[in-house]
């Protein structure tokens, strides 16, 4: 007997049905079941020889420094330099620098008590060596206000608070360690807003994984497919300003490093890397060499890309297939060791901004003067807080943190302790 074919009525619910539910299966295992990576153990073995090798005897190296701070009024100056010569004998030398430039020092040679002038002899009468120990400290008294010259707090000293306090506005931030000062433009139709970054060490500049508030989310490897609220996790964190990352939980590729541990080394795309020393560098997905990288000392990578600005120089020609149209966009620049950027452009019509193509986001990186720029996850993901409160405004967002799309991972400046 002949069976009568399925009324066209009944078919196409049919068909729609099952294509649903193998739309909703794929996004189930790519995008919202967890998946866990485990790190490549041969590079954790040759990160691990690395780390032995600046200090055979596993401990971290000792670097000795001399720290000099200086006033930077008219006022006069003391630096007093206490020294330990190899007889134990201690000489203290006093110098004063008058507010036009004239020096009168005074070296003092004795063990605490009235010990001879001038230094040519010690307290018990032998004649000095004028050799000095390795323990040397000097201590600098002033007037007026001392900046602090350590890191590259060096390069803008003024920057910076003088000492523990915290100074903050609507659109500044400024401690011992980092200055933030946040700007709004308008560039080809779009709101921008760039948050410009001074940091006195690497050690402000941080990451988040969505959950791992919990240190047993990610003991087994990276996992994917996990979210969070990007307010929630700025709260979590302590977060003075942060940045939509590279939604690395979205995929199973792309290179995750953070803060020195390989968490994926999978190629898919450029490749920009923060460096300890905090020099920012970017290549193509065939120039990244992982273990070059961990050589020269790498912090951080990015990895959704593309790298926007290279050598001061921006790109352009992409594809509306590979980065479609005007977006919104969120990125990041880098101008020199401590100086660095983070920018958000709105777009999709959202506080009447248009967004920005590729091209035009990497001439804007240029226009203000970043070396090096790289993108980030767009379009809804876009999203900058600073200080608890939304900088930008992201698509789809109504006034409510709820509305806004869940983070895989952000990018962070927080205090160092």
């Amino acid at each position: 007997m002949a069976h009568k074919p399925m009324p066209l009525a009944l078919l196409i619910p049919l068909d729609a049905a099952l294509v649903a539910g193998c739309l909703l299966t794929f996004a189930y295992f790519h995008h919202v079941k967890p998946k866990v990576t485990k790190a490549d153990e041969n590079l954790l073995e040759y990160i691990d020889k690395l780390k032995q090798d600046s200090a055979p005897d596993g401990t971290a190296p000792v670097v000795e420094q001399t720290e000099i701070t200086t006033a930077t009024t008219g006022t006069n100056t003391t630096e007093v330099t206490t020294e330990t010569d190899e007889n134990g004998s201690v000489i203290t030398k006093k110098t004063t620098t008058g507010k036009n430039g004239e020096t009168d020092s005074t070296d003092t040679n004795g063990e605490g008590d009235s010990g001879n002038q001038g230094g040519s002899t010690n307290h018990g009468g032998a004649a000095s060596t004028g050799k000095t120990s390795k323990a040397t400290t000097t201590t600098t008294t002033t007037t007026g206000p001392q900046y602090d010259y350590s890191g590259f707090g060096a390069k803008w000293p003024d920057l910076f608070s003088l000492g523990n306090e915290i100074e903050i506005t609507d659109s500044t931030y400024r401690s011992h360690d980092i200055y933030i000062n946040i700007t709004p433009y308008t560039f080809a139709d779009s709101s921008c807003y760039v948050a410009d970054i001074y940091l006195r060490s690497t050690d402000c500049f941080k990451y988040a994984f969505a959950q791992d508030g919990d240190p047993n989310t990610y003991a087994g490897g990276l996992v994917t497919g996990l979210q969070e609220n990007m307010m929630t996790m700025c709260s979590r964190t302590n977060a003075v300003l942060a940045i939509n990352g590279d939604f690395m939980g979205g995929r199973q590729y792309g290179y995750v490093i953070r803060d020195g541990y390989p968490w994926r080394t999978e190629p898919w795309n450029d490749v920009l890397a923060l460096y300890n020393d905090g020099v920012c560098e970017s290549f193509s997905k065939d120039e990244f060499d992982v273990y070059a990288a961990f050589d020269r000392g790498i912090k951080h990578s990015f990895a959704f890309g593309p790298a926007l600005v290279r050598g001061g120089v921006p790109g352009s020609g992409w594809t509306a297939a590979h980065l479609p149209g005007k977006e919104p966009r969120s990125g990041f620049g880098y101008y020199e060791p401590g100086h660095y950027c983070f920018v958000a452009a709105d777009g999709r019509g959202m506080g009447g901004s248009a967004g920005l193509t590729a091209d035009e986001f990497a001439q804007f990186f240029s226009s203000i003067g970043c070396t090096e720029a790289f993108n980030l996850d767009g379009g809804k993901t876009s999203q900058m807080v600073f200080n608890g409160n939304l900088v930008n405004i992201p698509d789809g967002y109504n006034g409510s943190a709820g509305s806004l799309r869940g983070m895989s991972d952000i990018y962070y400046i927080g205090e160092a302790n």
